[in-house]
């Protein structure tokens, strides 16, 4: 692969990158450096930052073999598997026994992402790159202004009454931009693995638990008694996650819910984090037995498609290669302080980080998005979906007969 000699080689890459975002510039230089070492090889980026779009684009691009791309950003699950059981994506483990050091670079934080053996196919597809873990982020100022101490927000219950005091006092507890419906269905996951335990996601994803029952009616409740209580947010469907997380740096909200990637953004010449003012916690707990099962693990993965072109699959297989080689993520993780897949002692990171990486360092079990477990490919959108009638003023039995009707019409 690496002696291969490579002449005007065209590779395509489907990704998330967003060149506004200080990992924009991370992830370009990490291509153009490819390309200046191996000067035959093109490689063309598709980066669509927003996730719905970048799922319905993934979606159209992948329904054409004229159309796919040489490797593509996932998240596992259904989706990825469907490609996989379709033979669409190449199988690593070649590759990893011809470079051993490679395969036995990456931590576990990226198993779920390569392993489809719960989908019935053996063997390692994909190469992890980044992690994450959902956290509540505070502002300490706020808090301490209004005499909560955060180390006693443990549980959901500890966090709805600082939500209480807090709006009694007129300050806003979150203000969530669920424009990008991403973020009710974080909270879906999350709280599902803090009351039930991580394995309620093969539990949903197998139907063993129904969407309409009365597990998931519980957590539907959950965000629809703190959104009714206006703890979520003043503008829930016109802010998206830009914006949500631009009030939260600016004082304008005492709690942020978001994944540790919140960490690693450039927080230039904001006076909170110049002042170490805003903090990391645990998320809370509905049932304490849950305490440290958490939303997280792998973040992103890189697949290689199968176009049937041998140069295209061992120029995308070297592409990556080369994206997780020790010098390149060291470099990346500095300019973008985030958990990593890849084993590579980082230096320092920002004081946020370190404090999500301790918390890390404590979870017990992670899962991710909890509709990436379930074999229909659709339910991630359909999910997020019906979660945002909560904004709508939908009821938990509304919400989950949207789920369940909509499974209805794709069986």
């Amino acid at each position: 692969m690496e002696n291969r000699e490579y002449k005007d080689v065209n590779i395509t890459i489907h990704t998330r990158w967003d060149v506004s975002d200080v990992s924009g510039p991370l992830y370009q230089a990490i291509v153009e450096g490819f390309m200046e070492k191996y000067p035959g090889i093109t490689v063309e980026q598709i980066n669509i930052p927003t996730e719905s779009e970048w799922l319905n684009s993934e979606s159209v691009l992948m329904s054409d073999p004229s159309s796919m791309p040489n490797v593509l950003v996932e998240y596992g699950g259904s989706r990825t598997a469907e490609y996989v059981k379709s033979n669409l994506i190449v199988k690593m483990d070649p590759y990893y026994e011809q470079y051993p050091e490679w395969g036995e670079s990456f931590n576990s934080l990226g198993e779920s992402l390569t392993d489809y053996s719960s989908y019935g196919m053996d063997g390692i597809y994909g190469v992890p790159f980044t992690a994450y873990q959902v956290m509540l982020f505070y502002n300490e100022d706020i808090l301490s202004e209004n005499d909560i101490d955060p180390q006693s927000i443990e549980s959901w219950d500890d966090l709805m009454a600082a939500c209480e005091t807090l709006k009694a006092n007129g300050v806003q507890p979150f203000d969530m931009g669920e424009k990008d419906d991403y973020r009710f269905g974080h909270l879906h996951s999350a709280l599902n693995y803090k009351t039930f335990g991580c394995d309620m996601a093969e539990k949903l994803g197998s139907r063993e638990v129904a969407y309409d029952g009365d597990e998931q009616k519980e957590i539907y409740q959950m965000i629809i008694d703190a959104s009714d209580k206006g703890y979520l947010g003043t503008n829930l469907l016109g802010n998206d996650d830009g914006q949500e997380r631009a009030l939260f740096n600016t004082g304008k909200a005492a709690f942020l819910f978001m994944g540790t990637w919140f960490c690693a953004e450039d927080h230039t010449g904001l006076e909170l984090f110049d002042n170490e003012k805003i903090h990391a916690l645990r998320m809370p707990y509905v049932n304490e037995e849950f305490k440290l099962h958490d939303m997280g693990g792998g973040n992103e993965a890189y697949y290689v498609v199968d176009t049937g072109d041998a140069d295209e699959v061992a120029a995308s297989v070297l592409f990556l290669k080369y994206m997780t080689s020790e010098e390149v993520v060291k470099e990346f993780v500095k300019g973008y302080p985030t958990p990593v897949c890849v084993n590579v002692e980082s230096e320092g990171g920002n004081y946020l980080s370190q404090e999500a990486s301790a918390i890390i360092a404590e979870t017990a079990e992670v899962r991710g998005d909890i509709e990436n477990y379930d074999s229909a490919t659709h339910m991630i959108n359909t999910v997020r979906q019906a979660l945002q009638g909560i904004a709508m003023g939908d009821d938990a039995e509304k919400v989950g007969k949207t789920v369940v009707d909509t499974i209805a019409q794709y069986e």
